[in-house]
């Protein structure tokens, strides 16, 4: 199925529980296959708990906390899009498998520790024990986020979250020319734990990508034409309006 990896990077930004390893596939040449962790809800009931209800479903905590799920929430809002823009925002995405027993073996062997599994609850999952991956391009190694591209990819963020879909993880890291890669920790619209937030820091989720993004190209020093700043203020402002007169 795949030839040895590459170098295996695990996402400590976020919760995502994520390795990125380089595979060669016979239909899709060199891609990049993200590999996740086993996830246990049970291990964040505390954050999800007071919401959805102590007795929720593992399923249904799953659902909206498993960074896996995020991963696909997201992608296929993405590609549910009718317009080229917010496509343009995410590096493209081939889908998902399960891979053998014997490719996890070779993942293991060169060093991949898939984390602590709860036997009795990932049995009772699709896929089960064998481990999930999502297939995308390979992006270079520049971000692509510069000084003449950063309000161009602010416009296709903020186009993204109109459509329902906050990333949660904007830094200049989770870049590649010009395009998010980690989805991770995204939430997508219909979202439990959204509808749970009460309505300034539901708003505050929502605008999260915005400010982050500004703060990112602050760290980062990527000068604009005009201040950044103030378009994201521009946005956030307005957004405020809106949700006051709604």
């Amino acid at each position: 199925m795949f030839s040895a990896p590459g170098s295996a990077v695990a996402n400590t930004q976020s919760k995502l529980y994520v390795f990125l390893t380089q595979f060669r596939l016979c239909s899709y040449g060199r891609l990049h296959i993200c590999q996740f962790k086993f996830f246990d809800p049970t291990g964040d009931d505390h954050c999800w708990g007071p919401a959805l209800g102590e007795d929720t479903p593992l399923a249904t905590a799953s659902y909206y906390t498993d960074p896996f799920y995020a991963e696909c929430r997201a992608y296929g809002r993405i590609r549910a899009a009718k317009g080229t823009q917010l496509k343009a925002i995410a590096v493209p995405c081939h889908g998902y498998l399960f891979l053998r027993r014997k490719d996890k073996e070779e993942l293991e062997r060169h060093g991949i520790d898939f984390g602590h599994v709860n036997l009795a609850y990932q049995r009772s999952t699709i896929g089960g024990l064998r481990v999930r991956a999502i297939v995308k391009d390979i992006g270079s190694s520049n971000s692509g986020v510069t000084s003449t591209t950063a309000r161009r990819i602010l416009g296709r963020v903020v186009s993204m979250n109109k459509e329902g879909i906050y990333n949660m993880d904007i830094r200049i890291d989770n870049f590649r020319d010009g395009k998010l890669v980690d989805f991770g920790s995204s939430w997508t619209e219909p979202h439990a734990l959204l509808d749970f937030c009460p309505p300034h820091a539901a708003l505050e989720r929502k605008m999260a990508d915005r400010v982050m993004f500004e703060q990112m190209a602050e760290d980062e020093e990527i000068k604009t034409r005009g201040k950044l700043g103030m378009t994201v203020k521009a946005l956030h402002d307005m957004t405020l309006r809106s949700h006051t007169v709604q």
